[in-house]
């Protein structure tokens, strides 16, 4: 009998919400014994972790939150055209975000302007 504690005695005593003990309670996840309307939970119950992979604790959460407000990622499908020459040199080169058949083009046109104007 001495080992009973109250919800919020189990909550300080493993640094828990007192809300997320109750929810516990409700959910009959947490055996317990009833005197009436109190509820007593045996202070050497263990508290057991059911986080989802992949979420942050709550003390981290602000902090993330923050930084995730002022970056932003942006990915974009991009083809490098270069025009090189025999050796693997480069001549020219410019970047495309169309499709690759599209970036086939702007390759062959960027190549007849070198070799209209003889730079090869």
């Amino acid at each position: 009998m001495n080992d009973l504690i109250s919800m919020k005695e189990y909550a300080e005593l493993h640094g828990l919400p007192l809300e997320t003990v109750k929810t516990r309670v409700k959910q009959n996840q947490l055996p317990v014994v009833r005197f009436g309307k109190s509820v007593r939970i045996d202070k050497t119950t263990p508290w057991e972790e059911r986080k989802k992979t992949g979420r942050i604790p709550n003390a981290e959460k602000s902090k993330v939150e923050s930084r995730k407000s002022k970056l932003k990622i942006r990915i974009t499908r991009a083809y490098y055209v270069a025009v090189v020459d025999n050796s693997g040199k480069e001549i020219t080169s410019d970047f495309t975000f169309l499709s690759k058949a599209e970036a086939e083009k702007l390759g062959a046109k960027m190549k007849k302007e070198i070799e209209s104007r003889g730079d090869n």
